[in-house]
């Protein structure tokens, strides 16, 4: 099969209209390709944000009903400023410059205040014989059959700096940095988390440059970040279409706030769902599950989920949604009296409904399943739990939907939870929608209407603030449905390192909750890696132990046993400021787990850091992947404070940590107000009736935001000192009782609210303050 490359030449002419310049393009093709223009066109939304679109085939309707993109979220009111001069047309937003060449087709992106080239494409890489390395804008025909052409990818090249770095593309697990990566994003089943496959695999990538780029498809996305050459990129798209939003910040942050404007937030998740998850592959049956609750609570670890893998549905059954009552008698009674226990029942499920079962005999008559293009199911081997044959939910059919969802609703109305929607990527090329569209177009989408099938199940049950599923694979748009966790990682220190690696990956791809298997997944841990696993997850946005032997502590010796305990006990204390966050991640997009570049962009030492992390703003976690030693630990600008010695560090520095087997590194950020409360056995909801704000001054202040449940708002909390006297603003909460401490300072005098509180010599009560060793604490 031949291949022959269209490019895109030069301009015949342009219309501009309003805030939309189309372009009529000249191509230089082979003489087998017919001659013909091709349209580009520029719309734009706001002043740094903009849509590129190459019609290769302009002639057929685009549908871009998926994914859905919310343009709307960011447009203004922009008139554009277009300048013809010299063989360019200058497009001036106001904060960017775009310039198109017309006599010569070329494509750059400015800083309209700098003049700094943001974003260029790439027609200057040649090799020693002038050669160009890479292919610009354009397409790629092949033949088929003999004869005809069919276009078969559209894509372009750009131009990439020396020092430039590449983040994101979805969950990947190699190097943070992608600078020298090729992807390939196509949803594989990884197999683990040590290869270029991923579970999660988004189009979006954000550069140092300070621009983020979301590819609008739902095809077969390539990248080659460097790799065939060091001075340029690449992305091309198996389609006749190659579109993609522009936006720039130059702030990370600020880029993250649009894009998930335009590709979806998610809803804060439930409260409960911040405590810890106990699982493993898996609990057999009831009394196993009850036995590990009562050892649980038994214990004093905190925890609010139990989760049953594939075992709660009979054998060879699984996905029928139907309850094994052998293995589980009396379900809804086991439900209840968890429940009764402050537990939470989580269920696993795939969309892959097996042969020989009622539901798949009902699916096929109902026409609910994907075809094979002949009308019957696509039928496959080994796509189920266990060696038996299935056919996939088609969620392009309302009412295939509407069947999937009822199967939901029927558990959820016995008290179940939430679902782990695991799996979602073995949708063939071949394979035909109900839409009418193909597996080439559908293969990634399909974990997004399968989430989003589930995620909208447990909301119309138990209620949309109930709404949430524990899911695997994910797309453009997928972090709508929280929350998602990392897939199968090795129990080994790499396994643990490539589980972080990914996550921070997907936060920089607009994946806001996330979670990982404590103790890695196929085989047993040692027991310090389980410990130092635990100290990580426990101090994740979402906290999961599963695996394919026993994730339970005690099943790690007494010492694991005590330090989950703490760290799981370090987590419930800290669910004001995990909740904090997720109303954070809810109303601005931006994730709980953050890759220290997302807070530090201007400091090149955090550029290709990824193995620590800040929680929030405000607490850098350094896991350790050793049994013990010394851990270099790097402090960005500022100031921060040991959270277990409280000892101060200037930053801008590398400190070697002493790390015993219990010890995990754990700053907290000068300036910053941490919300905390007295942990508890299980998640409560509502405003604790205590609270405690841990105030850490930088240059004599600190501020904070607290989420106040109750009264459904954030709450500001800003602390000032000055001449001795140490004066707190504090927003109205809707908690009882308030300790404030604050750490470095020994005041004359305190104030809250303009009201003056009285020193005492021992622990204060309402309305009084005292010393403590590091600082003063004040009980409002």
């Amino acid at each position: 099969m031949t291949s022959e490359r269209v490019t895109v030449a030069g301009v015949a002419e342009y219309v501009v209209d309003g805030d939309a310049v189309t372009f009529d393009c000249e191509i230089t093709a082979p003489e087998t390709v017919t001659p013909r223009t091709v349209p580009v066109t520029l719309t734009f939304y706001d002043a740094r944000t903009f849509r590129f679109e190459l019609q290769a085939n302009p002639e057929v309707t685009t549908d871009d009903e998926y994914p859905p993109l919310d343009t709307e979220a960011v447009a203004v009111d922009l008139d554009v400023d277009v300048t013809e001069a010299d063989g360019t047309l200058e497009i001036d937003t106001g904060s960017l410059t775009v310039t198109v060449g017309l006599d010569e087709w070329s494509f750059v992106v400015r800083d309209a205040d700098t003049g700094e080239r943001v974003f260029e494409e790439q027609r200057a890489d040649p090799d020693v014989f002038g050669r160009q390395r890479v292919d610009a804008l354009g397409f790629t025909q092949e033949e088929i059959n003999h004869n005809p052409r069919r276009v078969a990818e559209t894509g372009t090249s750009f131009r990439l700096s020396p020092d430039e770095k590449i983040y994101g593309a979805g969950e990947q697990f190699v190097e943070f940095d992608r600078r020298g990566r090729e992807l390939d994003l196509w949803h594989e089943e990884p197999l683990g988390t040590e290869t270029e496959r991923a579970y999660k695999n988004i189009p979006f990538h954000l550069s140092t440059k300070g621009y983020g780029l979301l590819v609008d498809t739902t095809a077969r996305v390539h990248y080659d970040f460097g790799k065939s050459s060091t001075a340029s990129g690449t992305m091309s798209v198996a389609d006749d279409q190659f579109a993609f939003v522009f936006f720039y910040g130059p702030e990370f942050r600020d880029v993250i706030r649009r894009y998930t404007a335009v590709t979806g937030r998610p809803s804060r998740p439930p409260k409960w769902s911040f405590g810890t998850w106990m699982s493993r592959l898996g609990y057999e049956s009831r009394d196993e599950l009850e036995d590990v609750a009562d050892r649980l609570r038994a214990e004093a670890i905190p925890s609010d989920v139990l989760h049953l893998d594939p075992f709660w549905m009979r054998a060879n059954k699984s996905t029928d949604l139907e309850w094994d009552t052998e293995q589980f008698p009396n379900p809804e009674a086991m439900i209840d009296e968890l429940r009764a226990d402050d537990f939470r029942l989580s269920l696993w499920e795939h969309p892959h409904v097996p042969v020989g079962t009622d539901a798949f005999a009902e699916g096929t008559r109902e026409g609910y399943f994907v075809t094979d293009g002949t009308g019957d199911p696509y039928v496959m081997d080994n796509t189920c739990q266990g060696d038996y044959r299935g056919a996939l939910v088609d969620f392009t059919n309302p009412d295939a939907v509407d069947w999937w969802k009822a199967k939901h609703h029927r558990l959820l109305e016995q008290g179940v939870s939430v679902f782990k929607t695991d799996y979602g990527e073995y949708v063939p090329e071949d394979a035909v929608f109900a839409n009418g569209r193909s597996g080439k177009s559908m293969h990634n989408l399909y974990p997004y209407l399968y989430n989003e099938a589930v995620y909208e199940a447990v909301g119309e049950v138990n209620g949309p603030d109930e709404a949430v599923v524990w899911g695997r694979s994910a797309w453009t748009g997928s972090q709508a449905f929280p929350m998602h966790w990392g897939g199968d990682p090795q129990t080994s220190w790499n396994g643990m390192s490539a589980a972080l690696r990914g996550g921070l990956s997907a936060s920089l791809s607009g994946i806001a909750f996330w979670s990982h298997d404590i103790g890695g997944f196929r085989g047993t841990p040692s027991d310090a890696l389980y410990t130092r696993w635990a100290q990580f997850g426990l101090l994740s946005s979402n906290a999961r132990c599963h695996g394919t032997t026993p994730r339970e502590p005690w099943e790690f010796g007494e010492d694991a046993l005590e330090i989950f305990r703490e760290y799981a006990r370090l987590r419930y204390r800290l669910v004001p400021y995990l909740y904090t966050y997720a109303e954070v991640a809810a109303s601005t997009g931006l994730p709980v787990v953050r890759p220290l570049v997302l807070e530090y962009q201007d400091d090149p030492v955090v550029h290709r850091m990824d193995t620590q992390y800040l929680l929030g703003e405000d607490l850098l976690v350094a896991p350790v992947f050793t049994d013990e030693g010394t851990r270099s630990v790097y402090l960005p600008d500022g100031e921060w404070r040991d959270y277990w010695t409280n000892e101060r560090y200037a930053g801008g520095r590398t400190v070697d940590v002493d790390v015993g087997l219990a010890d995990l590194p754990l700053f907290v950020r000068a300036g910053s107000v941490v919300p905390q409360r007295e942990p508890t056995q299980s998640i409560q909801p509502g405003t604790p009736d205590e609270l405690t704000f841990e105030a850490t001054l930088a240059e004599g202040s600190a501020e904070g935001r607290y989420y106040d449940e109750t009264g459904d708002e954030l709450v500001t909390v800003s602390v000032r000192s000055t001449d001795d006297a140490v004066a707190i603003d504090l927003e109205e909460t809707s908690a009882e009782a308030i300790t404030i401490d604050v750490f470095g300072e020994h005041p004359v005098s305190v104030t809250v609210d303009g009201e003056s509180y009285t020193a005492v010599a021992n622990e204060p009560s309402s309305g009084e303050w005292t010393h403590t060793d590091d600082g003063v604490s004040v009980v409002v």
